[in-house]
């Protein structure tokens, strides 16, 4: 038995649902970068429940933690949007998956850049080259994965042998 790649219908209904999504995606990640999800904001509601969850850590501890918190949210929210954009490009073109895959990092990449470039006019936010690497490589691993999956899924069965008793 040979296992091939699950693929939903190419109807104009399943292009316009996954565009939708990324369009939907996109929008979340450039509401989330506004005034009220800066640092200074978020640390009114993460701090405290970092606190909540370990109530021993120092402030510079607590300090890190929510930096790590907001970074792993980049890392996240491009992730989705990297996976998002594969289905998108899958449904819309039949080409190579490899090429699939560079087309979604690619708007990854335009999305990251135009959102920092946006962010470095705000008085609240900075936009910075390291954000946009961060978002690339939640992208760029959220792919990967992706890609080995669809390996699996091609790889012929593994044979099986018959058991012998000892």
């Amino acid at each position: 038995m040979e296992l091939t790649p699950l693929r939903a219908p190419r109807t104009p209904r399943n292009v316009s649902l996954a565009w939708l999504a990324v369009a939907a995606c996109i929008a979340l990640i450039w509401g989330l970068s506004a005034d009220l999800f800066a640092a200074s904001e978020t640390s009114r509601f993460l701090k405290p429940f970092l606190l909540w969850l370990f109530p021993d850590l120092d402030a510079a501890t607590l300090r890190r933690a929510h930096f790590l918190v907001r970074k792993a949210a980049h890392v996240t929210e491009y992730a989705v949007l990297a996976m998002l954009a594969f289905r998108a490009w899958w449904l819309s073109f039949e080409t190579t998956l490899a090429r699939i895959a560079a087309l979604s990092l690619a708007l990854v990449f335009a999305v990251a850049a135009v959102d920092e470039a946006r962010q470095s006019f705000s008085a609240a936010r900075t936009g910075t080259a390291w954000d946009v690497a961060l978002d690339l490589a939640g992208g760029a691993v959220a792919l990967v994965v992706l890609l080995l999956v669809q390996r699996g899924l091609r790889a012929p069965p593994s044979p099986s042998y018959p058991h012998t008793p000892s």
